[in-house]
């Protein structure tokens, strides 16, 4: 029997094929040169082809000389149609520009020799391969499968319509194309020099064929083919199945079953072994070799269905497991229960009698068996006493995988942080089903999750049903909260059991049925599963609180009412963070602080996160109402708060913004040198060049305060930035003036200032030019302060007192009548307070003589 392609073996023909009439068709079949060419060779001296192009084979296939005979292809494969569609969809019409200039060198393919294949076919493997694509241009209504035999990559092209293959045609590794036209199919060859990978996508104009994945595509995340039981045998799901085809491997000689796909679905990832038949790797639709001559294969609506005629097609074996994490890593079986019971205890005994040398491996069959019971606990067990004894077997991948699964089932996240390292290349696309569920399981990453299980939630309905228990619920829950809306599609075909109505209430308000959800929550608020029942109750106090049924006080209690119930549940963690919220809400920041410790005591380390945004929101919240605070205790208080949970805090700008509003604080507990020091710390953490400068100039002002206008000079060049925005740089002029007006240079504090309108600047240069004597000067630039800061009704605080004393005496200097006018009338019949009164009803007494006189 034939190894399997993926491995790069093939079943050589005989050493002299036989030749056979060509078929009759409506097509004209050619031997293509590369046939010519492979048989050409084998026949005239029965000599190997070079060794660079050999590929493992059965041993009985080895030659004289120890290297695999490969003696051509029969002369008359073909392949035959097997069965159609029972309701193919509506024909798309295919793209107007077929596109093949785009990828791939225009004009027709030349004719290889028999030597230019053989020459591409030993390219070393460093030998430098052009990077090419290829267009293969087939409409949306054609069915393809692609996949590697030997040392050949075959395309299958159900070809219902003709095929212009003008255009097929690449250099560098893609030179070695061929195209054969069979009845009703098309056949496409490249010759691969090693064991490279080749990507195959779907764009509007056809297939793309390349030696590299597909620019800006999660080439990783695509689809795969995920085998499905079915009454009638085993069904290879596609979204828009093509026909299915029956031909002969043109390099091992085998009869293939082959379903094809018109959509972008995938293939298989591994090579399976069925009863009566073998499923080989494929990049696209499903390749089946059978070894029963009752195995066959049929289009239906939902995919291509394998089957055995006559009696149902029951696979007891791992043949539905499409990779070899699940059926080989994990040890899934698709038995019954009972069965899987028997096959554990039989599993234990003999890993008891087992001998030495043999007894990690017996040990590692009973933990693979117990997993697929679905007992985790002794999985974990057994492994773990097995790696105690054995601690060297602990750097296989496989091992670690099993034992991380493990982990994951029994509520270890330490143990199942495994699961997040990188994995062999070839199984990555497989793992990373078990990476999103320990990524669901943490938290902090929940929309990449989702989106994970959603790609591969079938895969989750083909386990054993103690593990499908377990996990589909979980998954499918987690996919209603977090997926997009295509992701939620794979929740369309839920069961009907009560476990899956916290996951069907979730869709439905994320899809706007809001009170379809809500009843759905209220219904499950009563449900026996304590752990339903308490997430239904935070939902809909979460959703009340939201909604302003509630408020946000009530809220939080009605979350302390459900602490315990949480506690049992496992989700103490959640449920603080969600009174945290609702103490948020109600400005409730002492209150906010300790639940969010709370749920930090219990919460995984997926949801830091989210704790440091929540942190961080709780504590710009207290210095913002510091704003303005004159209580002192009430500023040492909020200050104190600040201080003790800023370590919390990871370093980046998050932290940047508390530590900068911290540094304000203390500016308003007259402690500058401890301000210093915090903004300081806090303009490295800003990302952003507007950030950086804000607390820059907050280090200058602190820096002139204490009237040492070189550091504030030296802070404020070294957080310039000329991408600074206009409000930014207009907000440092004022300090750069204080600078030089500090520095005694008040000319270029004038400058500066220029024509800044700012309450800031304005007064600034009205104390200037006071200190000079120019007094219209600091008039006018006072009457602009006075404008906007100067109330014409309403009470006048102490500093819009003072405004006015000061442009009194301004104006009484400058001799500026109209403008004494101009502020009586503003004051009107307004009177200031004491001192200033009086000084200010002396200043204006004769303009308001002037103002009562007939």
């Amino acid at each position: 029997m034939a190894e399997p392609p993926a491995d790069g073996a093939a079943t050589t023909q005989p050493d002299k094929p036989k030749h056979h009439k060509k078929h009759k068709s409506k097509h004209k079949h050619k031997k293509t040169p590369a046939q010519d060419g492979i048989e050409g060779q084998a026949a005239a001296d029965d000599k190997p082809l070079p060794a660079d192009t050999q590929v493992k084979a059965d041993p009985l296939d080895i030659g004289k000389d120890g290297n695999v005979v490969i003696h051509g292809l029969p002369g008359s494969w073909q392949a035959t149609v097997l069965d159609r569609p029972p309701a193919p969809p509506p024909p798309v019409a295919p793209s107007a520009t077929a596109g093949a200039g785009k990828l791939a060198p225009s004009g027709p393919p030349q004719p290889l020799t028999a030597e230019q294949v053989a020459a591409a076919a030993s390219v070393a493997p460093q030998t430098p391969v052009s990077v090419s694509r290829v267009l293969i241009p087939i409409s949306a209504r054609v069915g393809l499968a692609a996949f590697r035999s030997g040392n050949r990559f075959l395309i299958v092209v159900d070809n219902v319509e003709p095929l212009d293959t003008s255009a097929l045609r690449g250099d560098g590794l893609f030179s070695t194309l061929t195209v054969d036209t069979l009845p009703d199919a098309t056949l496409i060859q490249v010759y691969l020099p090693d064991t490279r990978n080749l990507y195959l996508s779907q764009q509007a104009e056809g297939w793309v064929l390349g030696d590299k994945p597909p620019p800006g595509n999660a080439y990783g995340n695509r689809r795969i083919l995920i085998p499905q039981t079915d009454d009638a045998g085993v069904l290879y799901p596609m979204r828009k199945p093509g026909r299915v085809l029956a031909i002969k491997d043109p390099v091992s000689g085998q009869k293939l079953l082959v379903g094809t796909s018109a959509f972008d679905d995938g293939g298989v990832l591994s090579f399976r072994k069925g009863q009566g038949y073998d499923v080989w790797p494929s990049v696209e639709g499903v390749v089946v070799s059978p070894n029963a001559p009752d195995i066959t294969m049929k289009a239906t609506a939902r995919g291509a269905l394998l089957m055995r005629e006559g009696k149902p097609l029951l696979d007891e074996g791992v043949a539905i497991y499409a990779n070899d994490v699940d059926s080989e890593w994990l040890g899934l079986n698709n038995l019954s229960d009972l069965a899987m019971e028997k096959q554990f205890q039989a599993t234990q005994l003999a890993a008891a009698d087992s001998s030495p040398a043999d007894r990690f491996a017996r040990r590692l069959d009973a933990a693979r068996a117990a997993f697929s019971n679905g007992d985790a606990l002794q999985a974990r067990a057994i492994l773990t006493v097995a790696l105690q004894d054995d601690p060297e077997e602990s750097a296989r991948p496989d091992v670690r995988f099993l034992l991380a699964a493990a982990e994951l089932l029994c509520g270890n996240m330490d143990g199942a942080s495994l699961l997040d390292e990188p994995w062999p290349e070839a199984e990555r696309r497989a793992t990373q089903l078990w990476r999103g569920l320990y990524d669901a399981s943490i938290g902090g990453q929940n929309a990449d999750a989702a989106h994970t299980l959603a790609l591969d939630f079938k895969r989750i309905e083909s386990y054993p049903s103690n593990i499908r228990a377990v996990l589909l619920p979980f998954a499918a829950e987690h996919i209603g909260r977090y997926g997009t809306p295509q992701d939620m599609a794979a929740l369309d075909g839920l069961p009907a059991e009560p476990v899956y109505d916290l996951a069907k209430a979730f869709k439905a308000l994320r899809t706007g049925k809001r009170k379809e959800a809500i009843d759905t929550f209220q219904k499950l608020e009563t449900n026996r599963d304590p752990v339903i029942a308490e997430k239904a109750l935070e939902q809909t106090t979460a959703l009340q609180l939201s909604d302003g049924k509630i408020t946000p006080e009530k809220a939080a209690d009605k979350f302390e009412s459900l602490l315990l119930d949480a506690r049992l549940a496992g989700r103490e963690a959640m449920l603080r963070l969600l009174q945290a919220d609702a103490y948020i809400r109600a400005h409730k920041w002492s209150d906010a602080l300790t639940a969010l410790a709370q749920a930090k005591a219990y919460a995984p380390k997926g949801m830091d996160t989210v704790m440091s945004s929540m942190l961080s929101q709780i504590l710009l919240n207290i210095a913002r109402d510091s704003t303005g605070e004159s209580n002192h205790d009430a500023l040492l208080h909020d200050a104190a708060m600040l201080r003790a949970h800023m370590a919390e805090l990871p370093t980046g700008p998050q932290k940047a913004e508390v530590v900068l509003a911290y540094g304000k604080l203390l500016m308003s507990l007259d402690l500058p040198d401890q301000a210093q020091q915090a903004f300081s710390d806090a303009i490295p953490m800003f990302d952003k060049p507007d950030l950086r400068a804000l607390a820059g100039n907050a280090l200058a002002t602190a820096y002139l305060d204490q009237k040492q206008p070189a550091l504030a000079a030296n802070i404020l060049t070294r957080t310039d930035d000329p991408a600074l925005s206009d409000d930014v740089r207009a907000a440092r002029h004022h300090i750069q003036a204080r600078v030089a007006l500090e520095s005694g240079d008040q000319t270029t504090a004038l400058g500066l200032l220029g024509a800044d309108q700012a309450a800031v600047s304005l007064d600034m240069s009205a104390h200037i030019h006071e200190n000079k004597g120019e007094w219209a000067a600091a008039v006018a630039d006072l009457r602009r302060m006075a404008e906007t800061d100067l109330p014409p009704k309403g009470a006048l605080t102490p500093a819009q007192q003072f405004l006015a004393l000061r442009i009194a005496s301004d104006a009484s200097q400058a001799g500026d009548k109209e403008t004494l006018s101009w502020l009586l009338a503003r004051i009107g019949s307004r009177s200031l307070d004491g001192d200033t009164g009086r000084v200010f009803g002396l200043l204006t007494a004769q303009e308001s003589a002037a103002k009562v006189e007939p």
